[in-house]
């Protein structure tokens, strides 16, 4: 019974089908949807088709009474109906609400190179956000730096504010950035390795040789952020910290610092460099005033010359507890993305959005 019922229903396929595609031939293409369409729309057709596959005989049921089977309502789409709007307002939620200007930015450190910081700010960058694969890599070449114990977050001393515990140095404070980051959808490659145990002497040797390694497994990666804890010291020699309360918390300052070529080491694409670290401290001095110190421009290249976003961030010093350096690490990690979403957005420069515009 079965496979005749089946039999049947192949045969009034076939026919149809012939049917159809001999009103194509014939240039009756839009007479013969018509006429599927009209016939479909009938309920003694939904009848027919169901009595072939079930041979059963499908009906309106009558209200109140139970039924076995009901009749399922075909409506065509008007076909002058308008597409629906499908354009999707540009997302503005990561771009920066403020900015701070060229004049309110010093560049400062022992490079003497001169530098135009308006021209340099104002520049599209050659950032290459686009596509798929991770943005940013954060390494540690001074893997070891650790802060002021408090809290209860004490460490086991490897030397002078130094600890091989790397949930309480400045790895730390990396794995918190790298949190941060994600967070608002940066894909990131944190290298834990501390580079400068056991030979200090060979950090930034070790750190270009994983900067390397990554790059070339990861062509996407833009920005290679090297963070640090900076020292400092008062008159008697004893610790100090440097701190910016934002948002109510108690932050360590950050200080950007861009290597050059003019210790010797070719770097040709140190401006642009500092061209990006220059929009990044633009976001992060707009968005919270009092955070970062002056950009620190060196001799040195410090492994800046494989990326152009290239940046080495000092979160701190040794007098900051590692609590205030991770309150740092979620601001800097928000600019960060903020600049990100800017510069994708204008294809290149950095433009504040003000009442939501």
């Amino acid at each position: 019974m079965y496979q005749r019922k089946s039999r049947q229903c192949c045969a009034a396929m076939v026919i149809v089908s012939l049917l159809l595609r001999l009103c194509m031939m014939l240039g009756l293409d839009t007479l013969a949807a018509s006429a599927v369409l009209d016939a479909a729309a009938k309920p003694e057709f939904a009848r027919f088709m169901l009595w072939l596959e079930t041979g059963r005989v499908a009906y309106t049921p009558v209200p109140d009474t139970p039924s076995e089977l009901w009749i399922l309502r075909w409506e065509q789409a008007a076909e002058s109906a308008a597409p629906e709007d499908s354009s999707v307002p540009e997302e503005t939620a990561l771009l920066p609400t403020a900015l701070a200007k060229a004049g309110d930015i010093r560049v400062a450190g022992s490079c003497t190179y001169r530098t135009d910081t308006a021209a340099l700010l104002s520049r599209p960058s050659q950032l290459d956000l686009s596509g798929d694969g991770p943005k940013v890599l954060i390494v540690h070449t001074h893997g070891t730096e650790a802060y002021t114990p408090s809290d209860g977050r004490t460490y086991a001393e490897s030397g002078s504010w130094r600890t091989l515990e790397q949930d309480k140095s400045v790895v730390q404070v990396g794995t918190v950035l790298t949190e941060t980051l994600e967070e608002f959808g940066v894909e990131v490659i944190h290298d834990t390795t501390l580079n400068d145990y056991p030979s200090y002497n060979l950090s930034y040797t070790n750190s270009l040789a994983r900067i390397q390694s990554w790059t070339a497994r990861y062509p996407s990666l833009q920005m290679v952020i090297d963070l640090h804890r900076d020292a400092a010291q008062d008159a008697g020699g004893q610790a100090v910290a440097l701190s910016s309360n934002q948002q109510g918390e108690s932050c360590a300052q950050l200080m950007l610092v861009v290597g050059t070529d003019q210790g010797g080491l070719p770097h040709p694409g140190w401006q642009e460099n500092l061209a990006n670290a220059l929009k990044l401290q633009s976001v992060l001095e707009g968005m919270y005033p009092g955070l970062c110190r002056n950009i620190d421009l060196r001799t040195e290249r410090f492994n800046q010359h494989m990326t152009p976003g290239s940046i080495l961030v000092e979160v701190g010093v040794n007098g900051n507890t590692l609590t205030q350096a991770e309150n740092s690490a979620r601001l800097l990690g928000e600019a960060i993305a903020r600049m990100f979403g800017a510069l994708s957005h204008t294809g290149g420069t950095l433009t504040a959005v003000s009442n939501g515009s």
